[in-house]
């Protein structure tokens, strides 16, 4: 079956006049003619009542106009899909916060080579306003990042949020007291967090703030492994997204009565001649997201 013949067929029943679908179409009239022919004679029915002066659809008729519609929506959306990944080739430019790096970059990066084995990554580990400064500049093709950009000419995704706890060294979580922990239990001890401006930083903050304390030393750091080290070496307790992936494993989550809120993450990307491919690469990145949601907490 040749989709053009359906989209003749289309033109015709929603016009009312093979001339008037001949001119649209840029074909003559005798062509569009022979298309209806040919669907009537494949499906062995009578798609047009052609005894009055107005072209009407047969019961048939109407059947096969909201069929076909149907096709070629469907046909469209196939060449499109088609396309991206045909075109999938070349360079993204991919800016993303340390916190993904350490949790389902992984994943992302490996789905991203197997749906686009052409495509180039160049990626940009940065703080979230660093950023987005380079995004703004169209610096950065596609920007994972904790805070949403409204622009006309951006696309947003929301993704799965991270969690975030609150970690420290076996040494110091050995200091604690036996029991189920309260804020106050770590409010003599340093915090080591994001950047000032981060959304971690922010909430720490607020956390100490609502129970009247006052962390003692609040030490804020662009790198996560740099927080992860600097745990480690029983500096302090940090707060630090669950499931993040630094090898060794040597911290503990600690049972605070105290939650810090997920850490929401974005995705971001320009509407641009590539925004299929982008949009595409998104939605990996939201599945990725999506699957560290439902793992089990560190």
């Amino acid at each position: 079956m040749n989709t053009r013949f359906l989209e003749t067929f289309i033109r015709v029943a929603s016009l009312g006049s093979f001339r008037a679908a001949a001119s649209q179409l840029n074909v003559s009239q005798a062509t569009v003619s022979s298309r209806i022919s040919a669907l009537e004679t494949e499906f062995d029915t009578q798609l047009f009542d052609r005894e009055h002066h107005e072209i009407r659809l047969t019961a048939a008729g109407s059947l096969m106009l909201e069929k076909a519609e149907r096709v070629l929506i469907a046909e469209k959306s196939l060449r499109e899909t088609m396309n991206i990944v045909t075109v999938g080739a070349g360079r993204i430019r991919l800016g993303l916060v340390s916190s993904v790096v350490h949790t389902w970059l992984g994943e992302l990066i490996a789905e991203i080579a197997s749906a686009f084995p052409k495509l180039e990554l160049e990626l940009t580990v940065e703080p979230t306003s660093n950023l987005a400064s380079q995004f703004e500049r169209g610096g950065l093709d596609i920007l994972i990042t904790t805070d949403e950009i409204n622009a006309e000419r951006v696309c947003s995704m929301p993704l799965a949020p991270l969690e975030l706890g609150w970690f420290t060294s076996e040494t110091l979580a050995r200091s604690l007291p036996k029991r189920p922990l309260e804020i106050h239990d770590i409010a003599h001890l340093p915090l080591i967090t994001f950047t000032r401006r981060s959304r971690p930083y922010l909430s720490t903050l607020e956390l100490f703030n609502s129970r009247d304390l006052q962390p003692p030393v609040l030490h804020s750091v662009t790198s996560l492994a740099a927080i992860v080290r600097l745990t480690e070496r029983g500096l302090g307790v940090a707060t630090l997204p669950c499931g993040f992936d630094m090898g060794k494993g040597t911290l503990v989550r600690l049972d605070l009565d105290a939650r810090l809120p997920d850490l929401p993450l974005y995705c971001l990307w320009h509407k641009t001649s590539d925004a299929d491919l982008y949009g595409a690469i998104s939605a990996l990145a939201a599945s990725c997201a999506e699957a560290h949601l439902v793992l089990p907490p560190a």
